[in-house]
């Protein structure tokens, strides 16, 4: 139930925007992306039933350095991403009944963007936007005022 509270919170502040899990279909595959001596790695299933399940890494320095849990899912007649952080011994970063919940704020063709309150006590929302592009996918993260966009290409 805590896990739902800012969804239910966002929901009364604006109606939901309507969509399904075929308008996420374009962000399946592995995507590959190397910035700044950094790789990241997202891996997406492609669209079953109500969701799809992802995982994000990032290894710098020959070392895995952090590792992401996502799934995307059809409710109420939207989108809600949510997702967890871990250390490379999968030590959780956020609490065990608080994941991030980021229901979907926008949708265009090959766009999609969700927004959510922070679980971490910083100030602000956290927005994670997927882009479809010619070479490949576009993420870009927006929190604390920044905006960290990767980029990603096909991978193996």
């Amino acid at each position: 139930m805590l896990a739902t509270l800012p969804l239910v919170a966002l929901a009364l502040a604006a109606p939901p925007v309507p969509a399904t899990i075929a308008d996420a279909g374009f962000i399946a595959g592995h995507w590959v992306g190397d910035e700044g001596g950094t790789r990241s790695e997202e891996v997406w299933t492609a669209p079953a039933g109500d969701g799809m399940i992802g995982m994000w890494r990032a290894v710098a320095g020959g070392k895995l350095r952090v590792l992401e849990f996502l799934t995307l899912a059809e409710e109420g007649g939207t989108l809600v991403l949510r997702f967890r952080h871990f250390d490379p011994r999968l030590v959780g970063r956020e609490e065990r009944d608080r994941p991030l919940v980021l229901p979907l704020v926008r949708r265009a063709d090959g766009v999609l963007r969700f927004e959510g309150p922070r679980v971490d006590g910083g100030v602000g929302p956290v927005v994670l936007t997927y882009a479809a592009r010619p070479a490949g996918l576009e993420v870009t993260l927006e929190k604390d005022g920044k905006a960290i966009p990767f980029t990603f290409r096909k991978g193996p």
